[in-house]
């Protein structure tokens, strides 16, 4: 596809829903880093989720990391794609040393991981934490914070493909959970909004039922 189709493409993309989404998937994957801060709204060099959903954009306008519709016919994927590879970047280039990644399965929401990831010493990890915690207390933060990131990682696995319940999903971890506002949030209309949150709610019990089974 010809320079001009694809910039004819970018100039017809909702933008206003992308940053949105990209905005709300930069926070959940840099949720899953442990970074010096201790909060994944405060990177490296004092950027945050929405600089690195930003800087993606600007890329694929620059030309910087080019977007081939017909190869890559999902905008939003191929811009997800450049945050996965921004942040690991800024991990791995930021002198995080003592931080360890914990382990994703973004692989199973439909879109490619980023490369690479080096796994720390698992003692400076929990140093990391908390420096007023006692070897066992370290250690049991540790392995919470890890479960929960599992569960996590699990339960996206199981709305693969589905674009809004991981829409929606995100909206909840941003604390975004009233049908009014999450629908003033994402652009849908609010029965679209019930009929999703019914829909993830019969997915929840499916899940939960399947984890008391472990």
């Amino acid at each position: 596809m010809g320079k001009d189709k694809t910039l004819d493409l970018l100039e017809a993309a909702d933008w206003k829903d992308i940053v949105f989404r990209l905005t709300r998937y930069a926070y959940w994957k840099a949720s899953n880093y442990i970074w010096k801060s201790g909060d994944p709204n405060q990177l490296p060099g004092g950027k945050t989720p929405e600089d690195i959903a930003l800087g993606a954009i600007e890329k694929v306008w620059s030309s910087v990391r080019d977007w081939n519709p017909d190869k890559y016919p999902n905008l939003l994927k191929h811009l997800m794609k450049i945050i996965d590879s921004d942040l690991n970047h800024l991990f791995m280039s930021m002198g995080h040393w003592k931080s360890e990644r914990i382990p994703d399965k973004s692989d199973d929401l439909g879109i490619e991981g980023a490369q690479g990831e080096s796994h720390a010493d698992i003692s400076s990890t929990m140093h990391e934490v908390s420096i007023t915690k006692n070897p066992e207390e370290q250690l049991i933060t540790f392995e919470d914070k890890e479960y929960e990131n599992k569960v996590k990682n699990e339960f996206y696995a199981m709305v693969k493909g589905d674009e809004d319940l991981e829409m929606l999903i995100l909206c909840f971890e941003e604390r975004i959970d009233k049908p009014e506002t999450i629908a003033a949030q994402t652009g849908w209309d609010i029965q679209k909004v019930y009929n999703l949150k019914r829909k993830l709610s019969r997915r929840a019990a499916k899940f939960n039922k399947g984890m008391r089974k472990i």
